[in-house]
């Protein structure tokens, strides 16, 4: 061992760009749905809103949503890996 602490990622940076991907993805699945036989894209608007798809409401609550999952889901998954850092030694 060298004696560096292990890598230590920030909560804060992976719970803001995993809420600005899953937000983007809400936007492109979105504008994906317009396109006929992309039925995939319904899967994904329907976890985050009950809005009609081609709404803009759909679109605005969906982002919203997927904006708060993803800050959640990104910050537990760099809290985890940061109590999990000790394995390393």
């Amino acid at each position: 061992m060298d004696g560096r602490s292990p890598h230590r990622i920030s909560i804060l940076r992976a719970g803001a760009a995993s809420a600005l991907g899953m937000a983007g993805l809400m936007i492109l699945c979105w504008i994906g749905a317009f396109i006929p036989y992309s039925s995939p894209t319904h899967g994904y608007i329907r976890l985050f809103t009950p809005a009609e798809i081609h709404s803009v409401r759909a679109l605005l609550e969906g982002a919203i949503w997927a904006l708060l999952f993803g800050l959640v889901a990104g910050s537990v998954l760099a809290a985890s890996y940061n109590m999990l850092a000790r394995l390393e030694r």
